[in-house]
């Protein structure tokens, strides 16, 4: 139990983002009025509730930001793990600073998936293989890649005027003229051929009007 009433009602708090990230996020609440650790959750920082808080908050009103938070920034744990760390001040009633919320994430084990990930899925610039390079199937995919990353979304957001710009360069293309395109671009929208039909339209008189 947390001593200072000031402070008691976040010990639950305290619990809830420990459960939340079991062996990743070490929680700490330091009392200001005492300058000691008043309440700890998933401790790997080899330190102990009474134990004095020392540099954790020496001259922490300097450090904050507007809304009272310090951080994110980086520290490491006694075992070398890497730590991203972000810091919380707690006030009382009448707007008084009483304590100092911390919060360690652990991100060495993220980085080293970040990175293996990163290995993974990186491929090198370069043309593709003859045996894909006539394949306009490829072709349409390059061109809908391309398109949705110069639009920034994903493909779950496109909408009319995303899926029209991909339609115009895969006409640009002259991927559209291929026997079964229409129903290979369609199904790749995610759209009705009725659909598909219509904004073909709609891009013909558009470029035809532009044209004139």
């Amino acid at each position: 139990m947390i001593q200072n009433p000031d402070l008691q009602s976040l010990e639950p708090v305290c619990k809830a983002i420990s459960l939340l990230m079991p062996e990743m996020v070490e929680v700490v609440l330091h009392d200001l009025k005492t300058n000691t650790i008043a309440h700890i959750e998933n401790g790997f920082s080899a330190r102990n509730v009474g134990d004095n808080s020392l540099l954790e908050t020496e001259n922490y009103a300097a450090e904050l930001d507007a809304d009272g938070i310090i951080g994110p920034y980086r520290k490491s744990s006694p075992d070398g793990s890497r730590l991203k760390s972000v810091s919380a001040v707690c006030r009382d009633t009448n707007g008084q600073p009483v304590g100092l919320l911390c919060l360690n994430f652990k991100t060495g084990d993220l980085e080293t998936v970040s990175a293996l990930l990163n290995t993974m899925s990186r491929l090198d610039e370069g043309p593709p293989p003859s045996i894909v390079k006539n394949d306009w199937r490829e072709l349409a995919n390059t061109v809908i890649e391309d398109t949705l990353r110069e639009l920034r979304i994903a493909h779950s957001q496109l909408r009319r005027p995303g899926r029209i710009e991909i339609m115009r360069r895969l006409m640009r293309a002259d991927i559209l003229s291929a026997r079964g395109a229409g129903d290979y671009a369609a199904k790749a929208l995610g759209i009705s051929r009725a659909s598909y039909y219509d904004m073909l339209r709609e891009i013909k008189s558009t470029d035809k009007e532009a044209s004139e």
